[in-house]
């Protein structure tokens, strides 16, 4: 089973979500491994590969192939570094590792219509690789637009969305209250509100509550 774990934007908290599922799901005796194919921004280690890494024991350079120092889309960089790469080297990459896991997660870089290529995005990249699509949005004010925008994209694209997370609940946006009920009428899923945290493990109930939800949404 391999899943895309992708944003509404960048900064929505990607990466927190994916690190926490491998943790949970390595707890409930999943052999779970990540891939984040491009991280850009990169100064002397890949940050966000680098915690995957340390959820489920890989190395960083397994989680990690490509990497780019600017902080742009992966296109934008591949243009402005003038360093390319190969789709087809990912996929191979992609192809090892899920014959390794139970659960691959796969977490792109920003939005889900980011461009990894000229004209292929990570929904794009989902298509090609038969990936399901979790996505993780922020939760408060904003979030109805983005979030139903990239919903309507994937599903376009004939991907099936297992399922929202609204990530970085405060309790200080009056619109949280009403946004989940929001999304689910406008996608059809009940998405799983995760509050906002100040360490990057979740706490044990909320991570049995994150892992729930995802395992329900693919229905193991």
């Amino acid at each position: 089973m391999s899943i895309l774990i992708t944003g509404t934007d960048t900064g929505v908290g990607k990466t927190f979500i994916t690190y926490n599922l491998a943790r949970g799901l390595l707890k409930r005796g999943y052999k779970v491994k990540c891939f984040k194919p491009v991280e850009t921004y990169v100064r002397d280690i890949p940050e966000d590969g680098s915690l995957l890494a340390k959820a489920t024991g890989q190395e960083v350079d397994e989680v990690v192939p490509v990497r780019y120092s600017l902080p742009l889309a992966p296109y934008a960089a591949e243009i402005e570094e003038g360093k390319s790469f190969s789709l087809e080297d990912l996929r191979q990459h992609y192809e090892k590792l899920k014959s390794d896991a139970d659960i691959l997660l796969v977490e792109g870089a920003g939005g889900v219509a980011v461009p990894i290529k000229r004209n292929y995005t990570y929904a794009d990249l989902a298509k090609d690789w038969n990936l399901k699509v979790f996505l993780v949005a922020r939760a408060g004010l904003g979030t109805l637009n983005h979030t139903f925008l990239a919903w309507y994209y994937v599903k376009s694209l004939g991907l099936k969305v297992v399922g929202i997370v609204l990530s970085g609940a405060t309790g200080e946006d009056v619109s949280e209250r009403t946004n989940p009920h929001i999304v689910e009428e406008m996608t059809g899923i009940r998405p799983i509100v995760i509050p906002k945290v100040n360490t990057p493990q979740l706490p044990e109930e909320l991570l049995n509550r994150l892992v729930d939800y995802f395992l329900s949404g693919l229905r193991l």
